[in-house]
């Protein structure tokens, strides 16, 4: 297995693990991601629940209801993309950090300039997860790069040798264009000559 698709596999790895671990404190206490996630989506149909839910993140409905959005999408993100980076080579270079973004973004819109110490070990180690699988996709990349600039190498270094060119002559095909052929002996006379010298017959 190459490097950059073990580095992957680690990244995606430690991705997924992070969604479970404490994330940050949100509300009443430190949560993980999938927590977080789970409350929302067993709740979602409950109206009471969830007014009561979102007046206890933001006064305002809308900024709270993005926040909870941001959340649900940055674990999905997470989720997905460590997947991606266990199973498909480079795939988690993308959701992985997109999730981590997300969930970053979610974290400040929560607390403002006191998200930092709200934060809990699995935001930080998502981050080393998405670094992770940032740096095995860029390995994977230039191997793949490389394979294809080889293969094309090759291909243009390829020699198929020179080309055979065959000509028929049939002996209808006059040998010298200065000259005649006499249709009777065949010999050949000047191109002035109006009899063959050899047998006399018109030319």
């Amino acid at each position: 297995m190459e490097n950059g698709r073990i580095i992957s596999l680690i990244g995606g790895i430690i991705l997924i693990v992070s969604a479970f671990l404490p994330f940050y404190y949100f509300v009443d206490g430190i949560y993980s991601i999938f927590e977080i996630t789970l409350a929302v989506l067993t709740n979602f149909t409950d109206n009471t629940v969830m007014q009561n839910f979102l007046l206890q993140v933001n006064p305002s409905y809308g900024m709270a209801a993005m926040i909870l959005a941001l959340i649900v999408a940055g674990f999905f993100l997470l989720f997905i993309g460590g997947l991606l980076a266990i199973f498909k080579k480079a795939g988690g270079s993308v959701a992985g950090p997109a999730g981590m973004i997300v969930l970053t973004i979610a974290v400040f819109l929560y607390a403002r300039n006191f998200f930092i110490g709200l934060l809990a070990i699995g935001f930080y180690i998502g981050w080393i997860g998405a670094i992770i699988c940032i740096i095995g996709g860029a390995i994977s990349s230039d191997k793949d790069k490389t394979k294809v600039n080889v293969s094309v190498n090759q291909q243009q270094n390829v020699t198929t040798g020179a080309p055979t060119y065959l000509t028929n002559q049939t002996s209808n095909v006059p040998q010298s264009s200065g000259a005649k052929f006499c249709n009777q002996c065949g010999h050949q006379n000047k191109i002035e000559t109006s009899f063959c010298v050899n047998c006399g017959n018109r030319l």
